[in-house]
C-alpha cells in the first residue's frame, strides 16, 4: 500500500489521493444463491476484489455505497440513487462495480438515466475486466449494450423462477419465505423446496381464533380485543389488529392448502411515477399441501360462511373517499386515523383509530375535516399580524453557526492541502525518505478526508436549513391557496392533494365520548404540524 503512488507525476498523485473514486457493491439474485451455498458472504467477497483493483490504479476510494436491497428498478434501490445523485454532481473521477450489469438491471428508462448521467459529469466506469469511457462513442455503445443484454437476463431468470414457484406449489410445497403465523418454513429432506411444520406455541392461538370466531357470537374486531386483553402476542406486531384476525380467518394454508399468486403484483403509472400495488387475485392457484393442517374443514366451513353472512361488500375502486387519508394520526398510539362510513341513512362518516386497545374516542370525519381548515385560517390571521417581527428574523442562528463551521473546515483544508504540497517538495529535496513521505502523506491525506466529509455533512445541513427558511417565507401563499380552493374542490382526492401542500401531519385527541344529548361534537384538540422543509 505504501508505495502504489510511485511512478505516478505529483499532481497526479494529489488528484487521486483527495479520493474521487468511489465503490459500488450490489447482491444480485445470483449472489443470494451462492451465499445459500455457503460460497460466502459476497459484498465482502466484491469489496476485496475492487479495493485490490483500485490499489493497482493507484485510485484513491472515497466512498464505497453498499446496496443491500435487491430491487428490480432504481426506485426501489435508495443507494444507487444517491450514487446517481453524486454522479451526476460531478463528484466521483470513477466508479469501480464488479460488473456493469450491477448499476442498472431495469427498464430502458432506468438504463438510459444511468447512461447519461455518467456521460454528461465524464464519470468513468472501472471493472475488472474493462475501463469505461461514457464519452468514447465505442465503450458508450459496449456500454449500453451490456446493459440491455442485462434486462433480457433478468427477465429470463424472472420467468423461469415464475414456472419453479408455480410447479413447487402444485407439488404441496410452500413457496414462500416468510412462513405464516403458526407454523415454521423447513428445508424438505431429500428433495428440492420448503414446507410447513407446526410451530406450537403460534398454532394454539390460531385455534382459538377459529374457535372464538366460529362457535362465539362475537365479531373479528372482539376476537382481536380478547387476544389483546389475554396476553396473546402476535409474531413482531405489538398487538393484534382486526386485519390481522381477518387474514389468518381467510388464509386456507389452515386447512393444509397452499396457493400462490394470491396477491399479484399491479404496476400504475400514475402523476409521473410507477406505482406498485397487490390487491387480492381471485384466480390465485390453490393446491393441497404436503404440510399438515392446524384447522380442520368443519370449523373452517364455519368461519367462511359466518364471514360471508357478517361480511359487507366493499367495492374497491381505489377511488379516495376520505380527504384526511395520511394526514390525521391518533394522539395515543400513534395509528393512522381511518374513515368507518355508515350506510345507514343520517349517518355521517367519522374518523376512528383503528387500534382496538386504543380509547381515543371518534369523531365526525366533517367537523374535523372544518375544524383543520379553521385553525389554519387563525394561524393565518395570527401570522399577518406578527409579521413584521418575523420577517427580521428570517435568517436563522442556525444557518449563521453552519456558516460558519464550513467557513473553518475550509480554511483547515488550505492549512491541510498546503502541508501536503510541502511533503512532496520535502520528498523531490531528498528530506525525506520514501517511507517517511509515504506515511506523511496517509496520516495527511487522512485528515483531509475527513474534513471534506465534515464538510459535507454541514453543507447538506446547511441546505436543509435553507430550504426551511424558504418554506417558512413561501407557506403563507400555499395557506392562503388552501383556504380559498378547498371548499370548491369536488372529491376527497383534490381535497387530500392540497391539504398535504401545507399539512405534513395532524394528531387528533378526544376523551371524551358524546353521550349527552347537547354535548359539544368539536370537543377534541389536533395538533397540527405544517408542511415546512
Amino acid at each position: 500500500m505504501n508505495n502504489i503512488y510511485f511512478g505516478y507525476s505529483k499532481e497526479a498523485i494529489i488528484d487521486t489521493i483527495n479520493g474521487e473514486y468511489a465503490l459500488y457493491l450490489r447482491k444480485s439474485r445470483a449472489d443470494l444463491e451462492s451465499e445459500a451455498k455457503g460460497e460466502g458472504e459476497t459484498l465482502a467477497r466484491h469489496e476485496k476484489m475492487l479495493v485490490e483493483l483500485s490499489r493497482a490504479y493507484g485510485f484513491s476510494i472515497g466512498k464505497i455505497y453498499r446496496e443491500i436491497v435487491s430491487g428490480e428498478s432504481i426506485e426501489s434501490r435508495p443507494v444507487v440513487q444517491e450514487l446517481l445523485k453524486d454522479v451526476e454532481s460531478g463528484r466521483w473521477k470513477g466508479v469501480l462495480v464488479v460488473e456493469v450489469e450491477r448499476l442498472a438491471r431495469g427498464d430502458t428508462m432506468d438504463q438510459g438515466r444511468v447512461a447519461k448521467s455518467f456521460k454528461f459529469s465524464d464519470t468513468k466506469i472501472i471493472t475488472p475486466m474493462k475501463i469505461y469511457d461514457p464519452n468514447n462513442e465505442f465503450d458508450e455503445e459496449y456500454f449500453e449494450f451490456g446493459l440491455f443484454m442485462s434486462r433480457r437476463e433478468y427477465k429470463v431468470i424472472n420467468r423461469r423462477l415464475q414456472r419453479g414457484r408455480e410447479a413447487s406449489v402444485k407439488e404441496g410445497k410452500y413457496v414462500g419465505s416468510v412462513p405464516p403465523y403458526g407454523y415454521d418454513r423447513v428445508k424438505i429432506e431429500k428433495d428440492k423446496g420448503f414446507t410447513l411444520i407446526r410451530n406450537n406455541e403460534e398454532a394454539e392461538i390460531v385455534e382459538k381464533i377459529f374457535n372464538m370466531y366460529a362457535y362465539n357470537d362475537i365479531s373479528i374486531n372482539e376476537v382481536a380485543r380478547q387476544l389483546n386483553t389475554g396476553g396473546y402476542e402476535p409474531r413482531k406486531a405489538n398487538e393484534w389488529t382486526i386485519s390481522a384476525v381477518k387474514d389468518i380467518l381467510s388464509n386456507p394454508i389452515y386447512i393444509g392448502k397452499v396457493k400462490w399468486n394470491s396477491r399479484k403484483t399491479v404496476k400504475e403509472y400514475k402523476n409521473g411515477k410507477i406505482s406498485k400495488t397487490r390487491p387480492r387475485n381471485s384466480e390465485c392457484i390453490l393446491c393441497d399441501g404436503i404440510h399438515e393442517p392446524i384447522i380442520d374443514l368443519q370449523t373452517w366451513q364455519i368461519v367462511q360462511e359466518k364471514r360471508s353472512k357478517n361480511t359487507p361488500a366493499v367495492v374497491h375502486n381505489k377511488v379516495v373517499q376520505n380527504p384526511l387519508v395520511g394526514i390525521v394520526y391518533c394522539s395515543k398510539c400513534g395509528k393512522k386515523m381511518q374513515r368507518r362510513p355508515y350506510k345507514a341513512k343520517g349517518f355521517d362518516d367519522t374518523l376512528i383509530c383503528p387500534n382496538t386497545n386504543c380509547d381515543n374516542v371518534s369523531s365526525k370525519l366533517y367537523i374535523v375535516e372544518e375544524k383543520i381548515i379553521l385553525s389554519l385560517k387563525e394561524w393565518l390571521r395570527d401570522y399577518h399580524i406578527n409579521y413584521g417581527e418575523y420577517a427580521g428574523e428570517i435568517k436563522s442562528k442556525k444557518k449563521t453557526v453552519l456558516e460558519e463551521n464550513i467557513k473553518n473546515l475550509n480554511k483547515e483544508l488550505e492549512v491541510q492541502n498546503k502541508k501536503l504540497s510541502n511533503i512532496y517538495d520535502f520528498f523531490e529535496d531528498g528530506t525525506y525518505s520514501r517511507e517517511m513521505f509515504s506515511e506523511r502523506c496517509s496520516l495527511i491525506s487522512a485528515t483531509i478526508n475527513n474534513i471534506k466529509s465534515n464538510i459535507e455533512e454541514f453543507e447538506k445541513k446547511l441546505e436543509q436549513e435553507v430550504r426551511n427558511e424558504e418554506s417558512k417565507k413561501t407557506i403563507i401563499p400555499k395557506i392562503e391557496n388552501v383556504i380559498d380552493l378547498y371548499q370548491n374542490l369536488q372529491t376527497a382526492e383534490e381535497k387530500n392533494l392540497l391539504l398535504k401542500t401545507v399539512v405534513k401531519r395532524v394528531e387528533y385527541l378526544k376523551t371524551e365520548k358524546a353521550i349527552k344529548k347537547n354535548s359539544d361534537p368539536t370537543d377534541f384538540e389536533l395538533d397540527i404540524y405544517p408542511n415546512i422543509g
